[in-house]
């Protein structure tokens, strides 16, 4: 009979809806425990986070409570000097919560370096200038007393000056060379470290679609995500490519520098050249200031005496010095690995945050919408005309899916275009933007399929209908006969 039939066929169509939300079923409840577990974590951080804070608050308060005792109590130089602990002692703990107490250490001691390294830059000028001087007011003074013999071996010490300094500046030369292959090879680390994170990116990337592919990127917001995080690692690709530029910039520099120096070697053994072609007639000079350098000389050695003495404290200041950069590079380092380590976490707290809160409101529509069902399902359990009425309503929501996601599709393909356009044909997203595409139009023909199914239950239920009308009128054709 016709309530058979339909009985069967109700039967059949709950039969498959069962299996649809088993395998629904099975995955979502994966996905909601991933998400509960991470925002678990998350409420542990933040709950970390909070009691730094409220230990903040709860400082900030004993330090108003007792600045304002001490004003009652105390003169204003007492209040100032106790004012001043208790900021110095908010400031330090503050400062640990928020990671600015090792920036600040580090710029102090950066300074004071600074300021040792100028002064000891100053003392060995001034000491290699007394040098110098010593050195060359004893040849001359060689010079004057014995005669050509010692003026030659003043022309020779000259001689050995101007190639001492051409000696330096090869030194020089040569630590240009030596910081510029050493620049070239931190130029060669950055692109080593680019090809590293576009790599990364790509990996990425490649990893995200495999999830988008699991989700079938019917959720609301997919398309959106994937995009902003495309802008995040571009980002990080376009910081890269300014480092890189940065470290060919420096390069260039110091290629410009090692060739000044080499013109400065040149022009020093032109000099050199010259002072010699010039030699004979500074020595008829010498003759004439022999007395007055012999009063020089005997300055010049309590120079020597105070040059020394100079040396040695600068000899003790680099080694103090040495020892004391040594150490600042070691802070540095590990105050630079523990402000990445700080960073990267609040970082991540923000990224989990933000996604625990989309994962929230996506369960709640997906709650919200499992409640829509479970509301059409116990309405169709309620006669057939009800049934009818909740199919056709059901074929007008399939028809308003199909809307959506036809927008949904061409919401995709202008995405597509834009991010053509915005990232210069990378191939990576317009595959990605095709994946979608099949997605789209795939979830297109399943809705398509399901209205074609509604729609052929609609014509059975009205066919059921007419038949319950014609066995009625049969009834009532058969009592008819039997009052006859």
């Amino acid at each position: 009979s016709v309530a058979v039939a339909l009985t069967v066929l109700g039967a059949g169509l709950a039969v498959n809806q069962t299996e649809v939300k088993a395998a629904e079923n099975t995955y979502d409840r994966w996905k909601a425990d991933t998400e509960e577990a991470r925002t678990n974590k998350l409420v542990e951080g933040f709950a970390n986070l909070e009691a730094h804070v409220s230990n903040l608050e709860e400082m900030m308060n004993q330090l108003q409570e007792q600045k304002a005792k001490s004003f009652q109590s105390n003169d204003i130089g007492v209040y100032a000097r106790y004012l001043e602990t208790l900021n110095d002692r908010f400031q330090e703990y503050y400062e640990q919560v928020v990671g600015d107490d090792s920036r600040r250490v580090l710029a102090n001691e950066l300074e004071k370096n600074r300021e040792l390294s100028e002064k000891l830059s100053e003392l060995s000028k001034k000491a290699k200038q007394l040098a110098e001087d010593l050195k060359n007011k004893q040849a001359e003074h060689d010079v004057a007393v014995q005669g050509h013999y010692f003026r030659e071996k003043e022309h020779q010490e000259y001689v050995r000056n101007i190639a001492k300094v051409l000696e330096d500046r090869v030194h020089e030369r040569n630590t240009l060379k030596e910081e510029l292959d050493k620049a070239q090879q931190g130029l060669t680390a950055a692109n080593e470290e680019l090809a590293k994170k576009q790599q990364e990116f790509e990996e990425e990337l490649a990893k995200k679609q495999q999830e988008l592919e699991k989700e079938k990127l019917a959720k609301e917001g997919i398309i959106d995500s994937t995009y902003d995080y495309v802008k995040e690692k571009e980002a990080e690709v376009k910081t890269l490519t300014e480092n890189l530029a940065a470290k060919e910039a420096e390069v260039k520099t110091l290629t410009e520098n090692l060739a000044a120096k080499e013109a400065e070697i040149q022009e020093k053994e032109a000099e050199r050249a010259r002072q010699e072609n010039m030699y004979e007639t500074f020595m008829s000079q010498y003759k004439e200031t022999v007395e007055k350098q012999k009063e020089e000389l005997a300055k010049l050695k309590q120079l020597e005496t105070i040059n020394n003495n100079l040396l040695g404290n600068a000899k003790d200041m680099i080694a103090k010095l040495s020892a004391k950069n040594e150490q600042l590079a070691s802070d540095k380092a590990k105050l630079e690995e523990q402000n990445k380590i700080s960073d990267a976490s609040r970082q991540s707290l923000r990224r989990d945050l933000n996604a625990s809160r989309e994962a929230k409101k996506q369960l709640e529509a997906e709650h919200q919408k499992l409640e829509e069902q479970n509301k059409i399902s116990e309405a169709s359990r309620k006669g057939l005309r009800r049934d009818l009425d909740a199919s056709r309503e059901a074929k007008k929501q399939v028809e308003k899916d199909l809307a959506n996601l036809t927008a949904e599709l061409d919401k995709v393909k202008e995405d597509k275009q834009i991010s053509d356009a915005s990232r210069k044909g990378l191939r990576r997203d317009l595959d990605a933007s095709r994946e979608a595409k099949k997605q789209v139009e795939k979830a297109l023909e399943e809705a398509n399929s399901k209205l074609a199914a509604l729609e052929k239950l609609n014509k059975e239920l009205e066919e059921s209908k007419k038949l319950t009308e014609k066995e009625k009128a049969e009834l009532q054709a058969k009592l008819k006969q039997k009052q006859k």
